[in-house]
């Protein structure tokens, strides 16, 4: 069993697009289980992470073990679950500052493995992650789109800077998870590959090259937004608006770009002089 519990923001949305994409493909060899597959235990995660009461993590450790109860435990093929949600929130919402909660969520895991299966599977836990400076800019930008961020860059990036310190989350999470294996790559180091983030995860779960060579690959997911649009939702997150006017400015400022994206791509090219 691999467990892909995060960290946002470092190509797991692409990692779980492709996997969904081709699920046809991928579950002749393995069992694939996002977060549509286990929306409580998501939100049983979040929900810990955001209030630390003991309440919510019993209430984690129930979905987590509902969900493993229903695996067909005749079934041999390799199980992968990916879903970065697994840590929690991601810091900067809620009032987080990073992502402690995250060890906690996996020893209960870990635990709850032990109690609600016959037998515990050999599970690797995996974390991708990536350089300070690009996962906190990437992470700014899904505060600006999705939430009332009103810090600046500069503001963020000084707040916000131990939220980076993945490699500390990680070594509490290797702690919290033994004997079971930790594992992690940085997302630059598969940029030149073909599989991408999915490069790694097809190689802990043993899918065969003929299988990766077949997979249909899209577009990396949650790209970075111009800088233009970036700067309006911070202007809309600064205003005296209320939350349905700030929702309404920021999809006519996205809208606004994707139309002029748009009739950018579909003018002739400019004639040679």
């Amino acid at each position: 069993m691999l467990i892909h519990a995060g960290f946002h923001k470092t190509g797991t949305t692409s990692v779980q697009k492709t996997l969904a994409h081709n699920h046809r493909l991928v579950s002749r060899h393995i069992r694939v289980f996002l977060r549509r597959d286990m929306i409580a235990v998501c939100e049983a995660a979040r929900a810990y992470s955001a209030s630390r009461n003991h309440l919510d993590l019993i209430t984690f450790s129930y979905e987590f073990a509902s969900f493993l109860e229903d695996l067909d435990p005749n079934d041999e093929r390799n199980i992968c679950i990916s879903s970065e949600d697994l840590c929690g929130h991601m810091p900067g919402r809620r009032g987080l500052q990073t992502y402690d909660a995250a060890p906690y969520l996996m020893k209960a895991i870990v635990h709850t493995m032990e109690r609600a299966l016959p037998e515990t599977p050999e599970t690797l836990f995996y974390f991708s992650t990536r350089d300070a400076s690009g996962w906190l800019r990437s992470c700014y930008a899904q505060h600006l789109r999705a939430v009332r961020m009103k810090l600046s860059l500069p503001e963020y990036m000084h707040d916000y800077q131990e939220s980076a310190n993945l490699a500390k989350i990680i070594a509490m999470a290797r702690i919290a998870v033994e004997p079971h294996k930790v594992v992690t790559h940085a997302l630059e180091e598969f940029s030149q590959t073909r599989l991408g983030p999915l490069q790694p995860i097809s190689r802990y779960l043993e899918m065969p090259r003929r299988m990766q060579r077949n997979l249909e690959l899209l577009p990396p997911a949650n790209v970075s937004l111009p800088q233009s649009i970036l700067s309006e939702y911070l202007r809309i997150n600064q205003s005296d608006l209320d939350y349905n006017d700030v929702r309404k400015a920021k999809n006519q400022a996205m809208q606004r770009w994707q139309d002029t994206l748009a009739k950018t791509q579909d003018a002739p090219p400019a004639q040679r002089s």
